[in-house]
């Protein structure tokens, strides 16, 4: 993303690809199913066709979020940005996400979250501002679907200012 708004700010929130039932193993510890390989790949190709590269990437530590950020990111060359793995995004809330966020260097422009439902899609919501795709934000009220991803943007000095009905939702991209 460029942009002569120096305050313009791009969060990607999205969901995990879809999962195997992990019978018998710790929740934390399942992996993605093929199914939601392919779906990681296509938001992957997406986000190139549209050349936005996150400068921040946070992910979740479970299994099935580090698998999708890596399929995210194998259909993304010349991919650069920071990524860290944070437990608060597997086991915290929309708040603990919000935080992380409001800690996010404000010359990181471009930030994507990699996460887990409920909590994406509450998270979606709460930041959607009343100019926001009506659609999209139904869609996120109900959950976001596996592999899906909301768009959400806004002019923010800093991320330390991003609060409820901070930016607009564009859409929910679903694979």
């Amino acid at each position: 993303m460029s942009s002569p708004d120096p305050d313009s700010r791009l969060l990607l929130l999205m969901r995990h690809g879809k999962a195997d039932s992990g019978s018998g193993q710790p929740d934390h510890e399942r992996p993605l199913a093929d199914r939601g390989a392919t779906q990681a790949q296509l938001v992957g190709e997406y986000l190139a066709s549209q050349n936005v590269r996150p400068a921040r990437v946070l992910v979740s530590d479970a299994l099935r979020t580090t698998q999708t950020w890596e399929a995210v990111a194998a259909a993304m060359p010349a991919l650069d940005g920071a990524v860290t793995f944070e437990e608060d995004i597997y086991s915290g809330g929309a708040g603990e996400i919000l935080a992380l966020l409001r800690e996010v260097d404000d010359a990181d422009a471009v930030v994507m979250v990699v996460g887990h439902e409920p909590t994406m899609s509450s998270l979606a919501s709460l930041l959607a501002d009343e100019e926001s795709d009506a659609g999209s934000v139904a869609q996120a009220r109900l959950g976001m679907p596996t592999g899906g991803m909301g768009v959400l943007s806004g002019s923010l000095a800093h991320w330390s200012e991003l609060d409820e009905d901070a930016l607009r939702m564009h859409t929910i991209v679903r694979p």
